[in-house]
C-alpha cells in the first residue's frame, strides 16, 4: 500500500509521495524478495550511469544534486514491476487517482473563476494577465498540472473503453472525462494540448481506428465554442502575442540547445548545466541584444535538455529503454497497456516543448507507467 500511495499522492504532495516510496523501498528490502524488471533495464542503468557520469566530468557535481536526488525515483521499476508482479489489484492505484486528480481538477475551476475575478477589478486584459499565472489546481506551476491532467485523462479514458464497468462506474468515468478535458482547456498550455491530442489518438486508434476521424472535428467544434481568451491562446501558435507566448523564447532555446549538444555531444555539460552556462552558447547576434521574456533554466525540451545535460549516448539509452518497453506493450497489449501507451505519447510530445520529466511529480508518474505495465493481467 506504501507504493499505490506514493503513486497517487503525486497528484497532490510530492514530498508525501517520496516519503511514502521511501517507506516502500525500505518494506521491499526487509523483505528480501527477488525483484521484478520492465524490459530493458540494462539500458535504463546505462542511462541513469552515465548520468552519473556527466556530473561528475563536469566540473561542477554540486549544481548537478538536484536532477542527482531525483535518481531516487527510478526506484519505481523494480518497485511497482515487482507489487504488481505479486497480484496487486491495479484498481486499488486507479480509481484513487481518478479521484484525486479530479478534485485537483475542480479546485483549478475555481482558481480560474478567481483569477478572472482579480483581472476584471484591476481592469487588466485577462489574457495577457492569465498566460503568466494559470491555474495549477494542487500543485505549484501549470506545467504540472497539464501533465497530471493529462495522464488523467488517459487513464480515465483506457478505463473507459477498454474494460467493462457498471453502469454507475461509466458515468462517473465520463464525468471525470469531462473534468479532466475542461482543466486542460482552461490550462491553456499549448504542449500539453498537443500531448492530449496524441493521447486520445492512441486510445482511439487502439479503439475504433475509424473514431480518429471524429478528432479534427473534436478541435474545429472546441475553438468556435471555446471562449475568447482560449480562442486566443489556440492562435497564438502561429499568430503570438508578442513575448507574451514564448514562441520567441523557445526558438532561442533551441537554438543554444543544438550548440551546446554539438560541442558536447559526448556526455553534455552535466544535469542543470545548460541552465548554468546558457548564455556562453549564445550567438555573437543574440547576446548583443536582450533576450526574449521567458525562463532560461532549462531548454523547454526533453530531449535536448537530455542531450545537452549527459550526452547522445545517455539520450540514446533513454530512447531504447522507453522504445523497448513500448514494443512490449503493443505486442501483449491490455487495457492498463493502452493507458501507458497513450501516456507515452502524450509525454513524449509535449516534451518537444517542454522539459517535462524535469518535475518530480510528472517523472514519478513517468516512471510508474513501467511498473503498471510490467505485467499483462488487469484487475482494473
Amino acid at each position: 500500500m506504501a507504493l499505490a500511495s506514493s503513486i497517487v499522492m503525486a497528484f497532490c504532495s510530492i514530498a508525501a509521495s517520496q516519503i511514502l516510496l521511501g517507506l516502500a523501498l525500505v518494506l521491499f528490502l526487509s523483505l528480501r524478495e527477488k525483484p521484478e524488471w520492465p524490459v530493458g533495464m540494462g539500458w535504463a542503468g546505462a542511462f541513469l550511469g552515465l548520468t552519473l557520469v556527466a556530473a561528475l566530468v563536469s566540473g561542477d557535481a554540486r549544481s548537478a544534486l538536484p536532477q542527482i536526488k531525483k535518481l531516487y525515483l527510478w526506484t519505481l521499476l523494480p518497485l511497482g514491476a515487482t507489487l504488481l508482479a505479486r497480484g496487486f489489484p491495479r484498481a486499488a492505484i486507479v480509481w484513487p487517482v481518478c479521484i484525486v486528480a479530479g478534485a485537483s481538477a475542480l479546485w483549478s475551476f475555481w482558481e480560474y473563476y478567481s483569477k478572472w475575478q482579480a483581472a476584471v477589478a484591476a481592469h487588466q486584459d485577462f489574457y495577457l494577465a492569465y498566460v503568466a499565472d494559470r491555474i495549477t489546481g494542487f500543485m505549484s506551476h501549470w506545467m504540472t498540472f497539464g501533465a497530471h491532467m493529462m495522464i488523467a485523462f488517459s487513464l480515465t479514458g483506457a478505463v473507459l473503453l477498454f474494460t467493462r464497468q457498471t453502469l454507475g462506474r461509466r458515468v462517473l468515468l465520463v464525468a471525470l472525462l469531462g473534468v479532466f478535458g475542461v482543466a486542460i482547456l482552461l490550462g491553456q498550455t499549448r504542449s500539453v494540448w498537443l500531448g492530449v491530442g496524441c493521447s486520445a489518438a492512441v486510445l482511439m486508434a487502439c479503439w475504433r481506428p475509424w473514431s480518429l476521424l471524429s478528432l479534427p472535428v473534436v478541435v474545429a467544434l472546441t475553438y468556435v465554442v471555446a471562449p475568447g481568451a482560449i480562442r486566443s491562446r489556440m492562435e497564438s501558435i502561429v499568430r503570438p502575442h508578442g513575448e507574451v507566448d514564448s514562441n520567441a523564447h523557445r526558438e532561442v532555446t533551441r537554438e543554444v540547445g543544438w550548440r551546446m549538444i554539438a560541442a558536447h555531444p559526448v556526455l553534455g555539460l552535466g544535469p542543470e548545466g545548460p541552465g548554468k552556462h546558457f548564455r556562453e552558447y549564445l550567438t555573437p547576434e543574440r547576446a548583443a541584444k536582450p533576450l526574449p521574456d521567458g525562463y532560461y533554466g532549462h531548454l523547454h525540451n526533453l530531449y535536448l535538455q537530455y542531450g545537452a545535460e549527459r550526452g547522445l549516448p545517455a539520450l540514446l539509452c533513454f530512447f531504447v529503454f522507453v522504445g523497448l518497453n513500448v514494443r512490449s506493450w503493443m505486442r501483449r497489449p491490455s487495457a492498463i497497456r493502452y493507458f501507458a501507451l497513450a501516456s507515452m505519447a502524450g509525454l513524449a510530445s509535449s516534451g518537444l516543448f517542454e522539459h517535462n520529466l524535469g518535475d518530480s511529480e510528472v517523472l514519478t508518474l513517468f516512471l510508474a507507467l513501467f511498473g503498471l505495465a510490467a505485467v499483462r493481467k488487469d484487475e482494473l
